[in-house]
């Protein structure tokens, strides 16, 4: 299929179907999440995960399918493209032309594009460590242990009529202690014969005939066998949870760091300033845009490399400003360059200039033609444009009827150009997780719980890999 083909109503379809698909994905995600960690019921927990993963199945399939019947994957140029020709279609009734110089005080806001990053990003590293938490977790009970707590379980001190096989233990860190088989009599509940047991106990002194040690067992079923250790010690297999409760809190806190790690990145990186309404802290001037261009950093510290960042350049009557934004030359079409934008730019966000102060602000462009393009402006060029830019109350008086702004959002349409590896990397990581809800051979399980993490790892990579990357790694023919 090629640009010709692509229609905004495919648009549409696309951005609902990436919607629906990101939601009940998400949501089987959180649930699943949810489950492994506070759930202390094996079988319907296993139960519930199933269901929620066969969920998360069905929207990759959903988005699968939906490229299927468009003729496959389409280049991140086209849809990228296709957005600027959908803002083209009503020209008449655009919010004004070149020779205005009223702005809107509202615009299109760019809250779905933070939350659509932010969801990204949380579900990303969510899936990492839950991957982990499946892994090193247990999916249920061990057999004995559930046979005596169907049973009804409770612990018992008991008596040692023999002890044998006793190994002395002195391990690197802790104390040293030993371990041993030993026979004991369980008590029969219904006032039958004690019924003999072997467990294997742990006991800092030796163990002897004739002393006593604590065991599980079912009082009115002893022919069930035994398992030694007390309350404290069992704790975690009796109640059915997959993991002790310190790893638990262990991989919680690491999670919720990793989560505050992504929101300061967030807001370093874009802030969370939705940009609707245009107010007294924003700045504009008139330009055209030029072409795509890379914008240098400048090195946060002596002796680091500058960091790069794609943009359009934006040719203003005082020399060219660099609108920060993810689009490469083949997304931008011939008939958008030369158009007259606006550039309007939150002024007052990092201009204190300390170390840890934003390096980039956001700002939006507001074309002529009708669309609006979210991005961010570098503050080092936003300071040299404060005395040149006028402040947007002073152009926010003209009426807002009539006006028609469109956003400029082709990642809403990810359904569209979504890699066919991205798609399998979800289908494998799901997979994974379905299998180590079984309790599994040892051998299969670290296989498997080494292999999902590093995909989760791939698919991090995936999500962070610009379209216009993972366009190359498509087949030729999909570009028409």
């Amino acid at each position: 299929m090629n640009r010709e083909t692509i229609v905004p109503v495919n648009f549409k379809s696309a951005q609902r179907v990436g919607q629906w698909s990101a939601r009940l994905g998400f949501v089987a995600g959180a649930v699943v999440f949810m489950l492994w960690f506070f759930s202390s019921e094996p079988t319907l927990r296993r139960q519930a995960i199933l269901v929620s993963l066969a969920c998360a199945i069905l929207s990759v399939v959903a988005v699968a399918l939906y490229q299927r019947k468009i003729g496959g994957p389409q280049p991140f140029s086209v849809v990228a493209a296709g957005e600027f020709a959908g803002a083209n279609e009503d020209t008449e009734r655009c919010w004004l032309d070149s020779e205005a110089t009223s702005l809107p005080r509202r615009i299109p806001s760019r809250r779905r594009q933070l939350l659509r990053s932010f969801a990204g990003a949380v579900g990303v590293w969510s899936v990492f460590v839950g991957l982990i938490a499946m892994a090193w977790g247990s999916p249920q009970r061990p057999e004995l242990v559930e046979r005596i707590h169907s049973a009804g379980a409770v612990f018992a001190e008991v008596q040692v009529d023999k002890v044998s096989d006793v190994r002395f233990r002195d391990p690197s860190k802790g104390k040293s202690y030993y371990t041993a088989t030993t026979l004991v009599q369980l008590p029969d509940a219904q006032g039958g014969e004690p019924v003999p047991a072997t467990v294997t106990t742990e006991s800092y002194d030796r163990l002897s005939p004739g002393d006593r040690v604590s065991v599980l067992y079912a009082p009115t079923q002893p022919r069930l066998g035994a398992v030694a250790g007390d309350e404290s010690d069992l704790e975690n297999a009796l109640r059915g949870a997959t993991l002790p409760t310190r790893i638990v809190w262990l991989l919680l806190v690491g999670w919720g760091l990793g989560l505050c790690g992504i929101v300061a990145l967030m807001f370093t990186a874009q802030g969370f300033r939705t940009f609707s309404r245009l107010g007294t802290r924003d700045r504009a001037i008139r330009g055209k845009i030029v072409r795509v261009a890379q914008f240098s950093h400048a090195p946060t510290e002596p002796g680091k490399a500058s960091s790069k960042s794609q943009s359009l350049s934006i040719e203003t009557a005082t020399g060219h400003v660099h609108f920060l934004v993810d689009i490469r030359a083949q997304d931008l079409p011939e008939s958008v360059t030369g158009q007259p934008v606006c550039l309007c730019w939150d002024a007052r966000r990092g201009v204190a200039g300390r170390r840890f102060s934003p390096r980039v602000t956001p700002a939006a462009l507001i074309s002529d033609q009708g669309w609006v393009m979210h991005g961010m402006l570098a503050v080092s060029e936003g300071r040299l444009l404060a005395d040149v830019g006028t402040p947007v109350q002073k152009l926010s008086d003209a009426p807002s009827g009539g006006r028609m702004l469109r956003l400029w959002d082709p990642h809403s349409k990810w359904a569209l150009f979504v890699s066919p590896l991205t798609l399998g990397l979800l289908v494998a990581i799901i997979a994974c997780a379905a299998l180590m809800t079984f309790d599994v051979a040892t051998g299969w399980r670290w296989a498997v719980g080494i292999a999902s993490p590093l995909m989760s790892m791939l698919l991090a990579g995936s999500f962070l890999m610009t379209p216009g990357q993972s366009d190359e790694q498509q087949v030729p023919a999909s570009r028409g």
